[in-house]
């Protein structure tokens, strides 16, 4: 009794796709308020402060005033979207699971 081949594995895989059950409780839910988690923070020369992420909630349009922080001090700071990219496209909005990235209205790259 050994560990079955790597054509052995390759040929059950498929079939064991079909027998996965969905997640029917999704974790990104577009009905709850927005929320974002920031993974990354830039400053681009012409645009301002521009952040990146994942939206885990909701849905976040150009535009939309939404509340950064905590900073330091436990405070959050509100700021507009000015501009909402995904994959390096400009798109209007962005909803619960992806991946975008934020152009900030006067927003100091350290806030971010």
């Amino acid at each position: 009794m050994g560990l079955p081949s790597i054509d052995g594995v390759i040929k059950i895989a498929p079939a064991s796709i079909n027998l996965l059950t969905s997640n029917s409780q999704s974790k990104y839910n577009t009905n709850e308020p927005a929320e974002y988690q920031i993974t990354d923070t830039f400053s681009v020369p012409g645009v301002g402060t521009v952040i990146s992420g994942t939206v885990i909630s909701g849905i976040i349009h150009v535009g939309d005033t939404l509340l950064l922080g905590p900073d330091t001090l436990g405070n959050f700071v509100p700021t507009a979207i000015k501009s909402i990219h995904r994959k390096r496209v400009n798109v209007p909005c962005c909803s619960a699971g992806q991946n975008a990235s934020f152009a900030l209205k006067k927003v100091a790259t350290s806030l971010a």
